[in-house]
């Protein structure tokens, strides 16, 4: 059995909140490594976890993070504190192992803000995963994981079993492609929809404002795991205060910008 790389996305569909260095139109592309001996592990825990939610009357069969937190679909039953307890359940099995993990946030004005040009017209999850590949390329080269790996993205852009040359990994393996799968298919996808969730609700909760302290609890699970595995990618801003505020987090971000120089480019798309 290889290494495996598992991937998701996110955004904020119906979201219109929003700050000046983080847009409503954003996407978001999450991988997830996991060594191949653990790779069982993980997905007895997944099951695990299920089935001492799951009951005749209210059967779960998967792990969606977003539909649980807002109580839709199988999850519709659920009071707040088993939403929580599922949540803490799911942080502390990740938290067991050492999950690196690479973000990639683009918008449509991405290549422009880096001062690059889109020649061949690639779509934004094109551009995501093209700078994705390069972080996971470069974890390859440094860990010395040529053709010891495979990569599995969730069906999201195409139909389960489809599979997608991946041009940026052609020297690094044989078989440089992701497969796409269902979660159903592969509990695995259910490692990167929740490090994808949590990303995303990460962002949503940094600029919103007059934070709860559901919410100020929430993003202490959740941080736990961005804040306890190894990153590639814009280091997410780990706070618990209420006080943190959308300008808070713009000033950060700007910040970032100018230590990258690309600021300028910045500031003249979003005059």
């Amino acid at each position: 059995m290889k290494h495996l790389f598992t991937i998701d996305e996110t955004g904020s569909p119906g979201n219109i909140s929003e700050s000046i260095t983080l847009k409503n139109d954003r996407k978001t592309y999450v991988a997830v490594f996991i060594k191949s001996e653990i790779r069982e592990n993980i997905i007895c825990d997944i099951n695990s976890i299920i089935s001492n939610y799951s009951s005749s009357k209210n059967p779960i069969n998967e792990l969606h993070f977003t539909d649980l937190l807002n109580r839709r679909k199988e999850y519709k039953s659920l009071d707040t504190e088993t939403v929580l307890s599922i949540i803490k359940d799911v942080t502390d099995c990740f938290n067991k192992y050492s999950l690196p993990f690479f973000l990639q946030t683009v918008t449509p004005r991405t290549l422009e803000e880096n001062g690059l040009l889109n020649k061949k017209n690639k779509s934004l999850d094109e551009i995501a995963l093209d700078f994705l590949f390069q972080r996971i390329k470069n974890f390859i080269e440094e860990n010395n994981l040529k053709d010891n790996f495979e990569i599995i993205i969730d069906q999201g852009l195409n139909k389960p079993g489809h599979k997608t040359e991946i041009p940026t990994l052609k020297e690094l393996s044989k078989d440089n492609f992701m497969l796409f799968q269902s979660s159903s298919e592969n509990p695995l996808i259910q490692v990167a929809d929740f490090f994808a969730f949590t990303m995303n609700r990460n962002q949503m909760m940094l600029i919103k404002e007059d934070r709860t302290d559901f919410d100020i609890l929430l993003l202490t699970l959740l941080n736990s795991v961005l804040n306890g595995n190894e990153t590639s990618g814009s280091k997410p801003i780990l706070i618990k205060e209420k006080e943190f505020s959308k300008d808070n987090y713009d000033k950060h971000q700007i910040e970032i910008f100018k230590e990258k120089g690309i600021y300028d480019y910045w500031k003249k798309v979003n005059k």
